[in-house]
């Protein structure tokens, strides 16, 4: 009866590091982020973000020049470190939509970022 338990306990053993591994989860993107985006690399503007993730909710604000735009969808997965934030500005009377999608990798964060059919990228670094 012995044998028959250490046979099954080290079976069990084997089976658990035969498991398959998941790659680590990134740490949440809460904090300030900073650096800049533009359509090129001429034409740069400074921006800011305020991010908090709450359980799996990520939320926060994104500061350009004196405008303060809270963001009105976030998505982040630690698996990946893939993030998308949508947010409104008012430019000219009108609602411009932004879509931001791009990838944080430790205290960095880059990607690209549309709207009304421009483009550009960001590069950004926690604060």
């Amino acid at each position: 009866m012995k044998y028959k338990t250490i046979f099954l306990i080290v079976g069990l053993v084997l089976l658990s590091t035969c498991a398959p591994k998941t790659g680590p989860d990134m740490p949440p993107p809460s904090g300030k982020w900073s650096g800049d985006y533009g359509p090129d690399s001429e034409r740069r503007d400074s921006v800011s973000m305020d991010l908090k993730w709450e359980n799996t909710t990520l939320r926060g604000t994104v500061h350009a020049g004196p405008r303060s735009l809270d963001i009105s969808q976030a998505l982040f997965k630690p698996d990946t470190g893939a993030i998308s934030i949508q947010f409104d500005a008012q430019a000219n009377g009108r609602t411009v939509h932004y879509v931001v999608d791009g990838k944080v990798e430790g205290n960095r964060m880059s990607g690209t970022w549309t709207h009304d059919g421009q483009q550009g990228d960001f590069h950004l670094t926690r604060q």
